[in-house]
């Protein structure tokens, strides 16, 4: 069973090496790893209470658009702790099962969003996701998902500032994918999720961060009768459009950026006696390969609980 995948975390790369200024491209609000095996299996019709997410990316690497590190050696951590919801309806549209979701940040500490890599803007609120229309359609061998999200700029921004949270900015994400199983019995799949990303000006300012695409997925299987999934996903993320800087005349790394990560990532159903309660999904990703951005890994832990947990059969 998928948890939900809307989730959101502060992040935009606007960062530097040291204490030199060398600012590198900016970041899209989509979270890249959170969404991996079975990425595009909407659950079964219910409410879905996510609580918590947190969210941990660590780098100390800043490659150039030809694949070379930027010098220097400091290291940083970006996180955030947060909560959502997700509804699986049994309303039908266009064939597929509708659902809506929404995220809210309670906690960030964004040490990419400041212009200098060892300035700490602390902790604070960042930006916010919304879903109103997803659709998940399933099939004997494979399941699919359409949706769209919004992004709502509540975290705390300011033109120029150095301790901002939040993006400064709307942005709409359109998302569809699949997933394959490979087996009639449904326990090897894999899948891919498309998801585009498209951004409004930041606040007060001409600066606006290029249009992105993602792929997110993974390779795995199902255990312990679909207690546990488990196997290798990934994540990759290109610049469709260049980013637009106001008031950044230092820029020293310039072109589209992209990043590709691998890693493990485990799903493991909590039940007691016959009951199901919630799921408890872990991974953890390294970027292999990064032109135009950091370079770093990141983790992911997500706790998914049923609102009324449900008797297994």
């Amino acid at each position: 069973m998928a948890v939900s995948r809307r989730v959101i975390v502060a992040g935009v790369f606007a960062c530097a090496v040291s204490a030199t200024p060398a600012r590198a491209q900016l970041n899209t609000q989509h979270i890249k790893g959170a969404v991996g095996l079975k990425a595009a299996s909407q659950p079964p019709p219910h409410w879905y209470v996510n609580l918590p997410l947190i969210y941990v990316y660590n780098t100390d690497t800043v490659r150039n658009d030809d694949g070379s590190k930027l010098p220097g050696n400091a290291t940083i951590t970006a996180g955030a702790f947060g909560a959502g919801a997700l509804k699986v309806t049994t309303t039908k549209l266009l064939g597929g099962n509708y659902s809506f979701s929404f995220f809210f940040p309670a906690w960030s500490n964004n040490r990419l969003q400041g212009t200098e890599i060892d300035q700490n803007p602390g902790a604070g609120l960042t930006d916010s996701a919304v879903s109103p229309l997803t659709l998940g359609w399933h099939f004997k061998r494979a399941d699919a998902m359409a949706g769209y999200t919004l992004f709502i700029p509540t975290g705390r921004y300011s033109d120029g500032a150095t301790n901002n949270t939040g993006f400064g900015m709307w942005a709409h994400e359109l998302a569809v994918g699949t997933t394959v199983y490979l087996t009639e019995k449904r326990q090897f799949h894999v899948a891919t999720m498309a998801s585009f990303d498209f951004q409004t000006k930041k606040e007060d300012s001409d600066t606006k961060v290029g249009n992105a695409m993602n792929l997110e997925g993974g390779i795995g299987a199902d255990f312990l009768r679909g207690g546990l999934t488990a196997g290798l996903v990934y994540y990759a993320s290109f610049k469709l459009t260049d980013d637009q800087f106001d008031n950044f005349p230092n820029v020293l790394v310039r072109g589209k950026n992209n990043v590709f990560a691998l890693g493990p990532e485990a799903t493991l159903a909590i039940a007691s006696k016959g009951t199901l309660y919630a799921f408890l999904k872990v991974n953890y990703q390294w970027e292999a390969y990064a032109r135009t951005t950091t370079q770093g890994s990141e983790m992911t832990i997500l706790a998914t609980f049923l609102l009324k947990p449900i008797k297994l059969p």
